[in-house]
């Protein structure tokens, strides 16, 4: 699309060309009748109106929607939560075409008070796949925010786990025991959990977590996980059935943890029960390799979050001058 701006006494437009530069050419000293006429030229040039404003981001991402859940099952009920709660209620009547530069830098800076800068970044990024997925589809010409920036997340700290004895706590207040057990024992996922197979998944010494349609693992990859005695007595502990989840929604499951903490005065969420299989590895000596295969990370930066956690890795690094 092309805009127009006034500065000083003269009229300018702005657009974007055909290979994405962005354009800046002066009109000169005319009116503002002349600098509309300019500016509806320019885009019947650059494929019209209508094209380039695209369709409501409200009716757009209802079609990306349906897309992302099919490609991304794993992760969409993040995606989707996003959108219901904080892109829909501020850009859903705006064509997604003309969402200003401007917009988006007052939600990202509205949303930085309220959320970390993790939270904020992973909103913009959101964003921005929408628009650069409506590009790919011939919706509109252009992302018209490819170049804001996601905020930078200036945090760093070790990720939360949880010792033996806290776990003990944990678990003695909550019909959920089992289920937090498991997941402390084996490091899977939330969602790997919801899908584990019984009968096709679980031997006599391991625990197999496959990706399929439908059911894929957050890195689209399987693993084998050694089940240890504790995570037998979990998995025992567990009604039988099809599966190894509760009878009740991923949410319900995630609140039940955060009640449970709570009442033994503990801080995390039900997330922090990987955290604690990864950190307990490392503090055993196992190399950060073994542990990324066993967690299922996608690549060993990931893994190198529990490093500091290694024997004797910080009291080894010592200098005497």
């Amino acid at each position: 699309m092309a805009t127009k701006y006034k500065r000083g006494h003269s009229w300018y437009l702005q657009f974007y060309d055909e290979k994405g530069i962005q354009r800046r050419p002066s009109l000169g000293q005319i009116t503002k009748a002349e600098a509309e006429a300019h500016r509806i030229a320019k885009e019947r040039q650059l494929g019209g109106v209508r094209s380039a404003a695209g369709p409501l981001f409200a009716d757009w991402v209802e079609e990306y929607c349906r897309w992302h859940s099919q490609e991304f099952p794993a992760s969409y009920f993040r995606t989707e939560q996003i959108i219901r709660m904080y892109l829909a209620p501020l850009f859903g009547a705006t064509p997604i075409g003309i969402i200003q530069i401007e917009e988006v830098e007052a939600f990202k800076h509205a949303r930085i008070g309220k959320a970390a800068a993790s939270t904020v970044a992973k909103e913009i990024r959101t964003l921005k796949a929408i628009l650069n997925k409506a590009v790919e589809w011939n919706r509109i010409p252009r992302n018209s925010i490819a170049f804001v920036k996601p905020p930078k997340d200036t945090t760093a700290k070790p990720p939360h786990w949880y010792t033996s004895d806290e776990m003990n706590l944990i678990c003695a207040v909550t019909p959920y025991s089992p289920y937090f057990s498991l997941l402390a024992n084996t490091g899977l996922r939330r969602g790997e959990l919801f899908q584990v197979d019984r009968k096709r998944d679980i031997g006599r010494e391991e625990l197999r977590v496959v990706s399929e349609p439908g059911a894929r693992t957050k890195s689209a990859k399987w693993r084998v996980i050694p089940l240890s005695d504790r995570a037998k007595c979990a998995i025992d502990e567990i009604p039988p059935g099809h599966g190894l989840a509760p009878p009740v929604t991923p949410y319900s499951l995630s609140r039940a943890f955060s009640r449970a903490v709570g009442e033994v005065g503990l801080a995390g969420s039900l997330h922090c029960l990987r955290h604690t299989y990864c950190s307990h590895l490392v503090m055993q000596g196992h190399h950060l390799a073994v542990v990324k295969e066993l967690a299922g990370h996608s690549t060993i930066r990931v893994t190198e979050r529990y490093a500091h956690l290694g024997p004797d890795l910080v009291r080894a690094a010592v200098v005497n001058v």
